[in-house]
């Protein structure tokens, strides 16, 4: 390496191999990964299920929403947090259609119910492809809420975690529905509220270049 180095030297100059060196290195940061430890590890020999909750009007829209990110966070999680066993997404979802009134419940109740260490509850504040008024410029939106209810904990309906997430679908202004349709667009945010959501849960790598 030294020696091809030296070589280089001797062809373009000092300043020229810096240039290189600089290029390369900023080439492996944009197309490398980093990787992050879970922001809440509570999972871990523990059983859990995931609960997703949004507004009727949002529901309305995305009918697919809610299901999708149970069973999707879920089958993440049941990979990759170590957990002794959880509740599948189907059977949440059946669950919670059965029981409408599960909203207004105490959340250490639905981890009765379900028999279950951790709830894993993720609240979508809010999911759009597109400004209210605006179907010519997409600009999407997907905020959720995450948060942990650890059965039999003290104060057990208090939030062990609760997190924050926001990301958003295009990355550039300007797309229309010539460009990407509005079920592109859905389908893109919803996978990046995914694997926000799950990946507090678990260690993982990011690539370097990623735009959520």
């Amino acid at each position: 390496m030294r020696a091809a180095l030296l070589t280089v030297t001797l062809v373009l100059g000092g300043c020229a191999v810096g240039y290189l060196i600089g290029g390369m290195a900023s080439s492996a940061e944009r197309t490398g990964s980093t990787t992050f430890e879970p922001e809440y590890t509570g999972l871990e020999g523990k059983t859990y299920a995931v609960v997703a909750w949004a507004d009727r009007s949002t529901q309305s829209q995305y009918p697919a929403l809610v299901p999708n990110l149970i069973q999707r966070v879920d089958l993440r999680l049941a990979e990759e947090a170590n957990a002794s066993g959880h509740v599948p997404g189907d059977e949440v979802t059946q669950y919670l259609a059965n029981h409408p009134q599960w909203v207004a419940w105490p959340r250490s109740r639905l981890a009765d119910e379900l028999d279950v260490d951790r709830i894993v509850l993720v609240e979508i504040n809010e999911f759009r492809t597109n400004e209210h008024g605006n179907e010519y410029l997409w600009d999407g939106l997907g905020w959720a809420t995450v948060s942990v209810v650890e059965r039999g904990s003290t104060g057990s309906d208090a939030e062990a975690f609760r997190k924050e997430i926001r990301v958003r679908f295009p990355d550039a202004r300007g797309y229309g529905p010539s460009e990407i349709s509005r079920d592109g667009v859905a389908s893109t945010l919803l996978k990046r509220v995914i694997d926000r959501a799950a990946w507090l849960f678990y260690t993982h790598d990011e690539p370097n270049a990623i735009k959520y």
